[in-house]
């Protein structure tokens, strides 16, 4: 399919002014992107900032909400898939990728990017294209090694670190053994191997530069909804950045209610507590557009694609619909297709709105340790 080079329907003007905003801690490196370079991505339809699942599925954890899993898996354990992706196939994805315009690629997974065997080369073709990689780790598998801390950041990667909880140890290692059914072993090292992750990731300097190379991925619900202005604060202080979100409608929290879910209006009134604290004592003023308190808006919906380990395309992580394989489809065939969405761009997450829809009503929390 030839591309086709299309007048905007949004202006400069007509974009969220958090994009030009590039204070401490407000984004991060492959996020970056100004008001006037997402309105030259829409005219020209090129993809900025795309998710892809480049390593394989298996991950040691069992998050209940793993967006990336199969709700119906019987085991519980994430592990390799038939049909995964070769690494050839994943190379020329990126490939594909680049001649479209990315300049950032969020690896996602399908599992735990740094332990697949393939990790080094997929990063390095990466950045043989100029693109930035963006990788999201649960951090206490590989990077408590200070030389593979170090190889990620002479790469040029950034790196969002997994974090429910900065300082309820047993919250957080519940969250990654998983529910009592198919509760994963030796979960009870996890919060500290991750605390000294963080330590090794400021050490190296990744939170030295502005935007920020360090982030954290916090899912915000009942357990630790109290701890995140506190966590809001000491990330603006170290220059971290935060994506406080709440569930994907996919994967794991794609069908189970999820009962400890904040409600749309209790997850607003947090996010305008988030900005009231940046504009009183850090001099920040935003609107913390939804989806992410505190910081820029979303531009892999509407700015790139997400697909998946075993090729299969959505518009991005929380849709549920296949605009196609990348195994049979080209990437820019299947990026055509969603063009009315990018000219409807406006830094939001219809996904995310869909959650509340379906999950409007709520019960009693989980029995998880909460946060005091």
């Amino acid at each position: 399919m030839e591309r086709r080079i299309v007048q905007p329907s949004i202006t400069v003007d007509g974009l969220p002014r958090e994009f030009d905003l590039l204070r401490h801690g407000y984004t991060m490196a492959g996020w970056n992107f100004t008001r006037r370079e997402v309105a030259a991505a829409i005219a020209d339809h090129r993809m900025l900032n795309p998710a892809f699942e480049l390593g394989t599925n298996a991950c040691p954890w069992n998050c209940d909400f793993c967006f990336t899993e199969d709700p119906a898996n019987p085991e519980g354990a994430k592990r390799r898939l038939h049909e995964e992706m070769s690494l050839a196939e994943r190379l020329d994805l990126i490939r594909q990728a680049a001649a479209l315009g990315a300049r950032s690629i969020n690896f996602v997974g399908a599992g735990e990017p740094t332990i697949d065997p393939n990790f080094w080369e997929i990063l390095g073709c990466i950045r043989e294209y100029g693109i930035t990689p963006i990788v999201y780790t649960e951090a206490a598998l590989r990077l408590t090694d200070a030389s593979f801390v170090q190889r990620l950041y002479d790469i040029g990667a950034t790196v969002v670190v997994k974090v429910n909880s900065l300082w309820n140890e047993a919250y957080q290692n519940a969250i990654v053994a998983g529910p009592n059914a198919r509760k994963r072993p030796n979960a009870e090292r996890y919060f500290a191997d991750r605390q000294q992750a963080i330590e090794l990731l400021f050490a190296a300097g990744f939170a030295d530069t502005t935007p920020t190379r360090l982030a954290f991925d916090t899912i915000v619900c009942r357990e630790n909804e109290a701890e995140i202005p506190r966590l809001h604060r000491w990330a603006r202080e170290h220059n971290v950045f935060v994506l406080v979100v709440n569930y994907l409608p996919s994967g794991r929290s794609g069908e189970e209610v999820f009962y400890n879910a904040l409600s749309r209006e209790e997850q607003f009134a947090l996010f305008a507590q988030l900005a009231e604290i940046d504009r009183n004592e850090f001099g920040i003023e935003h609107a913390s557009r939804f989806p992410y308190a505190g910081g820029t808006p979303c531009t892999i919906r509407g700015l790139g694609l997400y697909v998946k380990i075993k090729g299969n395309v959505l518009d991005c992580p929380g849709e549920g619909l296949s605009l196609g394989n990348v195994r049979e489809t080209s990437l820019l065939d299947l990026w055509e297709k969603v063009r009315p969405i990018t000219q409807a761009f406006d830094g939001g997450c219809a996904p995310r709105e869909a959650f509340w829809t379906r999950h409007a009503t709520k019960g009693t929390p989980r029995r998880l340790p909460v946060v005091r």
